[in-house]
């Protein structure tokens, strides 16, 4: 018992330690809205509606969604920059179906 009387601060200190390093990796969720300018695979890249051209990383999306995708679509994602701050990896996806309601994907 003794031992673990010693041994819990170091524990404590442990954890408050791994929280503050997962705090600091945390980014804020960007938002990004346009139309699709092309798909392949896992990646598309977005003209959004202030004009830029964008590339959206879709490993983390649910992939039946992004297959259906097609040049012209209209797109939501909601993610976050990439490490590098070129492209914005995609956690939540929407398509407007263009029948007045908008399809979802989700990250898994």
């Amino acid at each position: 018992m003794n031992r673990w009387r010693r041994s819990g601060p170091l524990v404590v200190v442990a954890l408050v330690v791994a929280l503050a390093v997962g705090m600091a990796e945390a980014q804020p969720l960007v938002r990004l809205i346009g139309s699709v300018q092309w798909v392949t695979g896992t990646r598309m890249q977005v003209m959004s509606d202030t004009g830029a051209s964008v590339t959206v990383d879709l490993m983390q999306t649910d992939q039946s969604l992004s297959q259906a995708l097609r040049s012209g679509d209209l797109v939501v994602v909601d993610g976050m920059l990439s490490a590098d701050g070129r492209r914005i990896v995609a956690r939540d996806l929407w398509r407007d179906s263009r029948k007045g309601y908008w399809t979802q994907s989700q990250s898994p």
